[in-house]
């Protein structure tokens, strides 16, 4: 997996979107998603490709979830792409239920078992009910690329500027409340 590329940021999300009513829909809502973005040279070749792969077997997991994924010669980054759904869709789910969360998998062809790692990274996830309910609560596109991508790759958020710039911001914060203490004390009568 790339490890300075944010697989997912918030052009490539989507949400209470209208994707459409079946899944074929939302897998071409995703992959025009997934190009809109710069990842992909061809949203309908990349829908062809999910759309193929998912006809193999069903991405539908239990909790209202699914994860179609391809390998495609359309994808020029490795991307995830994420859509919470207006209206859930059927994904072929065990449990019966519809998927409202959305998440496609788009990895060039070539790319070895990238997919696959990306897959169990999320699937690890989506299993920790935290997980889908703050995907479920998000109230933007930022905080769920947030969300996601400390579950599928945290040394970006490590190592990454926002998480630095709000650490110094603290840091700044703190030292100015001891400054602007430090005054208030000194001049504060003593407690006899």
């Amino acid at each position: 997996m790339t490890e300075n590329t944010p697989l997912i940021i918030p052009e490539l999300v989507a949400l209470d979107a209208d994707a459409g009513p079946g899944k074929e829909d939302v897998i071409e809502f995703l992959a025009a998603t997934v190009a809109g973005a710069g990842r992909a040279s061809s949203p309908d070749g990349l829908a062809a490709d999910a759309k193929k792969r998912e006809s193999t077997a069903p991405t539908g997991i239990p909790g209202g979830i699914a994860i179609p994924h391809c390998r495609s010669s359309h994808v020029l980054a490795p991307s995830l792409g994420f859509a919470r759904l207006a209206q859930p869709v059927d994904f072929g789910a065990a449990d019966g239920r519809d998927a409202d969360l959305i998440f496609m998998i788009a990895a060039p062809d070539g790319a070895d078992d990238f997919h696959l790692q990306l897959l169990a990274k999320l699937a690890r996830g989506l299993m920790q009910s935290d997980f889908t309910d703050a995907l479920r609560q998000a109230a933007d596109a930022e905080e769920i690329a947030r969300i996601v991508t400390g579950q599928v790759q945290p040394e970006l958020l490590d190592d990454g500027g926002d998480a630095e710039e709000s650490q110094a911001g603290a840091a700044e914060s703190a030292e100015d409340s001891k400054t602007a203490a430090a005054p208030a004390a000194s001049s504060a009568p003593a407690a006899g």
